[in-house]
């Protein structure tokens, strides 16, 4: 039978995998976008949690006695795979920061919605502590998903103009901007 300590480390592992995962795509994008010096500043920023991400949760992990997660390790090696197919998506694709900040938002969903997972396990396993890290970590999370959703219109047209022979509607991105709906999803 487990214990309620190797359950939420099992989920604190979770998360130290898919953190790292997030970390490698921002260290890429950070080095393809110092032309975009607004874009790349926010992206160091999220890098920079990211990695305290990392740190807090291997952190933790060892307070609970996991010093060397076999879990981790078999995760991070899918997690490798995972990553190297999607480089080999990225050689191909056009629109790149656009398209390398819808993924960054569908990460970092992910990324909330398991710190969710991770906070409900802690307190539900008596674990405060283990609790206090997820929600600090989801905060941070969800301020870079709401900076994403506020981004991506204007990303998307400046990628469209700056790829293809043609003029747009520069305006779009401030009508989608400002629709009800993804307003809602980040606040004014």
């Amino acid at each position: 039978m487990e214990t309620k300590t190797e359950i939420v480390t099992q989920y604190l592992s979770d998360m130290h995998v898919l953190e790292q995962h997030i970390q490698k795509a921002l260290e890429k994008q950070v080095g393809t976008t110092e032309d975009q010096p607004e874009i790349n500043r926010a992206l160091k920023g999220y890098l920079a949690t990211t990695t305290t991400h990392v740190e807090r949760l291997a952190a933790r992990m060892q307070e609970l006695g996991d010093q060397d997660s076999v879990v981790d390790k078999a995760k991070g090696a899918v997690s490798t795979l995972a990553g190297h197919a999607a480089g080999l998506i990225d050689t191909v694709r056009t629109h790149q920061t656009s398209k390398d900040l819808r993924d960054d938002y569908t990460a970092a969903s992910l990324a909330s919605i398991s710190y969710v997972m991770l906070q409900t396990t802690a307190l539900a396993c008596g674990d405060q502590q283990s609790a206090d890290l997820a929600k600090t970590q989801l905060g941070e999370t969800v301020a870079m998903l709401q900076w994403i959703a506020r981004s991506i219109p204007a990303v998307t047209v400046s990628d469209l103009q700056a790829e293809r022979d043609v003029t747009l509607d520069t305006s779009a991105a401030q009508k989608v901007a400002t629709n009800p709906a993804l307003t809602a999803l980040y606040g004014n």
